[in-house]
């Protein structure tokens, strides 16, 4: 086949959806992988993976851990952590490896993690850690958990550790989804807590949209931090959080799914290729720039980028443009003060 009609081909497979994100469409993708792009070593450089414990964070993990990196596996339920940080040892022969406890849904928690690790190097922060609950549920801070978890925590985990970041030329990698592609940016619904009722599905989606507004976001407010900030979505990956929180998408799906590594792939070629160095802002399928908004009617207003950026700001009591030790101690007066 001439190069003219395979790259026309992969163009009408892409634009399917279905033969795009599932396993053929990654394999596809992969035959235009330049492989001395990960034949990099990280040994000295430190990576931070929240919800590390399984899924896209394990295998996130696992590759950066097989690079040389020092991974700081940042979970929820430490025994878990525990469990997948020796599997990952055995496998990649990597000791430098930690757990560290980690709830981002509970902004008191990120403050603890991030006042502990900021003072050290952070050369990668990978998002990864998220949740779809079915029922509506909030955190202590009277934040909708999905909310708390996908988007306010990363947001103010970021903002600690600027520092850190600003110190390494650090990466910080969001992890998206590709269902965020039927949503269009509103934060008042998004901040209110999702449809009502409650839509689980929805809510999500609407969390991984704003992610990756907040990512060009960061890229263009930050822009001379020196930091490299990216998004990526990994298509559909065969993952626990699938099995359990989309269980007829995986019953009709589950042979076609991508596999953890497969889906993880990306986000560990952003975190440590050459190739993805210095490139801020950008969203990502498969080591690719992707569009961000090819369904009609779901471009955001600036307006609404705005004030994304203002209730983020006052959710998390910080602004990552300005100084992170100000925003804290401003957060600090005004709990004393209420």
């Amino acid at each position: 086949m001439s190069g003219f009609l395979a790259g026309l081909l992969d163009a009408v497979l892409d634009a399917s959806v279905v033969l795009s994100f599932d396993r053929n469409g990654y394999r596809r993708h992969a035959r235009r992988f330049d492989p001395r792009d990960l034949e990099v070593d990280l040994a000295g450089k430190a990576a931070l993976v929240t919800g590390a414990n399984s899924g896209l964070g394990r295998a996130a993990a696992r590759g950066l851990a097989r690079l040389g990196a020092r991974v700081v596996m940042l979970c929820r339920d430490e025994a878990r952590g525990r469990e997948a940080l020796a599997e990952i040892s055995r496998e990649t022969g990597n000791r430098a490896l930690e757990v560290v406890r980690l709830d981002v849904s509970d902004l008191g928690d990120v403050r603890r993690v991030a006042e502990s690790l900021g003072s050290g190097p952070v050369d990668v922060l990978v998002h990864n850690a998220g949740v779809l609950p079915d029922r509506r549920a909030s955190t202590p801070e009277g934040l909708e958990l999905t909310l708390a978890t996908n988007l306010v925590g990363p947001f103010l985990l970021t903002g600690l550790l600027r520092p850190a970041l600003e110190r390494t030329g650090g990466r910080v990698v969001h992890v998206s989804s590709g269902g965020m592609y039927a949503q269009r940016l509103d934060v008042a619904e998004l901040f209110r807590g999702g449809p009502e009722p409650f839509d689980g599905v929805v809510q999500y989606a609407r969390t991984k949209r704003a992610l990756v507004v907040l990512n060009e976001l960061l890229a263009e407010r930050l822009s001379g931090s020196g930091v490299t900030f990216s998004a990526m979505h990994p298509g559909w990956a065969d993952t626990p959080a699938v099995r359990t929180s989309l269980p007829r998408f995986h019953a009709v799906t589950k042979g076609i799914l991508r596999s953890p590594e497969e889906g993880a792939d990306t986000v560990v070629w952003l975190a440590a290729s050459a190739a993805a160095a210095g490139r801020s802002g950008l969203f990502w399928f498969d080591r690719a720039p992707a569009a961000t908004t090819p369904v009609p009617g779901t471009r955001e207003s600036l307006e609404e980028r705005g004030k994304l950026w203002t209730a983020l700001v006052e959710a998390a009591g910080l602004d990552p443009a300005t100084s992170p030790r100000e925003g804290a101690r401003g957060r600090k007066r005004r709990t004393r003060g209420s």
